[in-house]
């Protein structure tokens, strides 16, 4: 697999606003784990053999310096694109591992020295390309954020025609006890948690986002259906223009481009992120590529 990677329109115009961007390559040959310099690599280093392919790119914007790491199964290059934005969510890291050497595809992972900041600045706070539409988002450093953007966004595979990112929460929410913010036993103006029979932890959930309350979105609630019959906990996010906060979910929904998932999963669940993976991808009709992957 060439290491080149080619940016499509909403990355290049970004590019064109003097703004740089650098790839850690070597030739056109993949990176070791042992020349990545990053901790979740290094723990998955046994798994990352051949058809694993390591890259590392970096951009410049708003004063930051953003690091990003790329996993793609070159032996099954049509699946999944999933994304970790939060590079203190060990779990999800391994669950995505997990997933592209089952599924194919690859994960694009944020780096910010195991800190779910990078520099001050959420990453999953950093989604927008106009001022207009990053106003309303206060958890932003600087607005707004087109090439931070435009690059994962171009990194997302046209096949399988959803969009997947992959998050681990603390225990329980503060009104029940607990110390997060995300749970299926929650409800708020935003978030609508639906814990499923049989479904385990409040924390362990799938996360689904629309413009539309849950009760007149029937897309979502087909779905919803589906993962409860499943055990699987469900959280719909309804997302409105007014409320944008610069999250990718909110980012995504508000530009139409596609389906949006995300596998939430208490820190240290990685085998009930792993279910929750398995039963969204037979959902979606994801094949399997290598049985083997357990």
């Amino acid at each position: 697999m060439s290491r080149l990677i080619t940016w499509g329109a909403a990355a290049l115009m970004a590019l064109a606003a003097n703004a740089a961007l650098t790839q850690d390559t070597t030739d056109d040959k993949c990176l070791s784990p042992a020349q990545v310099r990053d901790n979740d690599v290094a723990r998955n280093a046994g798994a990352m053999g051949e058809g694993i392919c390591i890259s590392q790119l970096e951009i410049e914007e708003n004063g930051l310096a953003w690091r990003f790491t790329v996993a793609e199964n070159t032996t099954h290059a049509k699946g999944p694109t999933i994304f970790l934005l939060h590079d203190n969510e060990q779990e999800s890291f391994d669950t995505a591992l997990y997933g592209i050497r089952k599924y194919g595809g690859k994960l694009v992972a944020v780096e910010a020295a195991d800190s779910r900041e990078f520099k001050g600045q959420d990453p999953n706070r950093n989604f927008g390309t106009t001022a207009a539409a990053t106003a309303p988002c206060s958890q932003m450093r600087r607005k707004p954020a087109p090439i931070f953007t435009g690059v994962l966004m171009d990194l997302q595979a046209r096949q399988p025609g959803f969009i997947l990112t992959l998050h681990n929460n603390a225990n329980g929410y503060s009104g029940n006890g607990g110390s997060g913010g995300i749970s299926a036993a929650r409800q708020s103006a935003v978030l609508k948690g639906m814990m499923a029979p049989n479904g385990g932890d409040e924390d362990d959930a799938i996360l689904l986002a629309g413009t539309k309350p849950f009760d007149q979105n029937n897309e979502a609630r087909k779905t919803v259906a589906k993962l409860h019959k499943q055990g699987v906990n469900v959280i719909y996010e309804h997302v409105r223009p007014d409320r944008n906060d610069c999250s990718f979910s909110n980012y995504v929904v508000l530009n139409n481009l596609g389906t949006y998932y995300n596998i939430e999963a208490q820190h240290g669940h990685g085998a009930q992120q792993k279910r929750m993976l398995d039963i969204l991808m037979g959902l979606e009709r994801v094949r399997v590529r290598d049985k083997r992957v357990q």
